[in-house]
C-alpha cells in the first residue's frame, strides 16, 4: 500500500512540473530576443564591432541605418557613456505589433543607463535605445 501511494505521489509531482517547465511561446519569444541583445552588446559594447551588430538587426532596421551610421552611434556612445562594465535585465513587455526588452547597464562615465531593445513580431531587432539615468542630487536644505 505505501508503494502504490509514493509511486502516485511521484507520478503527480512529475506531472505538475513537467506541466509548469513546458515553454510557452512566449516564452521561446523572449529567450530568443534576450540571445540576440545578448549578442548585440557583445558586438556592439564588449568588441566594439558596429557593422558586425547592423547584421543582427532585422531587414527594416538595415534599410534605416548603414555602416557609417551605426559606427558613428558607437562611437558617440563611448565618447559619452565611456566603457561598458556590466548588464542586468530588468523586463520584457508585449505589445501588439512589438517586443521591448529592457535593461540596466553600467559603463565608466555613467553608473546607470537604461537599454531599450525594440523587436517586431517575428523577433528581429528593429530599434535600440540607450538613455543614461541621472539621480537627481536631494537638497541639504530640507524644508
Amino acid at each position: 500500500m505505501k508503494k502504490k501511494i509514493t509511486a502516485l505521489v511521484l507520478g503527480a509531482m512529475l506531472s505538475v512540473s513537467a506541466v509548469a517547465m513546458a515553454a510557452t511561446p512566449e516564452a521561446e519569444m523572449m529567450s530568443a530576443q534576450q540571445q540576440k541583445a545578448a549578442a548585440w552588446t557583445d558586438t556592439m559594447l564588449v568588441k566594439n564591432k558596429p557593422a558586425d551588430t547592423l547584421k543582427l538587426m532585422g531587414a527594416e532596421a538595415q534599410k534605416e541605418i548603414d555602416v557609417k551610421r551605426i559606427t558613428d552611434i558607437s562611437k558617440d556612445m563611448e565618447k559619452s557613456l565611456g566603457k561598458y562594465k556590466a548588464s542586468r535585465f530588468v523586463g520584457w513587455t508585449r505589445f501588439d505589433q512589438a517586443d521591448q526588452l529592457t535593461y540596466l547597464m553600467a559603463f565608466d562615465k555613467e553608473p546607470v543607463v537604461r537599454c531599450v531593445f525594440l523587436f517586431d513580431k517575428q523577433g528581429n531587432l528593429q530599434n535600440f535605445a540607450l538613455t543614461p539615468l541621472k539621480q537627481e542630487k536631494e537638497d541639504s536644505k530640507k524644508k
